[in-house]
């Protein structure tokens, strides 16, 4: 799949479909994208009505975080970071104002 590059603004969460998989873009602060699949595996929350806290993608169900690199993690009140596992991301290359996104 390709896109271009202002398809995804920083701070906004994008759905996309690659080969009838649904996974969810969004940059980060730091200017990156970055993708995960679109349900939250911790109970199955649409993770593209998530938000972007720095450069992580937050689920609006349990607050479960997604860093873009495939970790998942829970911060409690207390500021603990606990890790929830791994999930798959996308192979994302953007060069000259067109993103190529695909299965990793």
């Amino acid at each position: 799949m390709q896109l271009p590059t202002s398809a995804v603004a920083a701070g906004e969460v994008r759905a996309v479909d690659i080969d009838r998989t649904e996974y969810v873009l969004w940059r980060g602060r730091d200017g990156r994208l970055r993708s995960v699949p679109r349900r939250c595996p911790h109970l199955d929350h649409d993770l593209a009505e998530g938000y972007v806290d720095g450069d992580k993608l937050v689920c609006p169900g349990h607050a479960w975080a997604f860093d873009g690199d495939g970790r998942a993690f829970k911060r409690n009140e207390f500021g603990r970071v606990d890790a929830k596992g791994t999930v798959e991301t996308l192979l994302i290359r953007e060069t000259d104002g067109t993103v190529d996104v695909e299965l990793g």
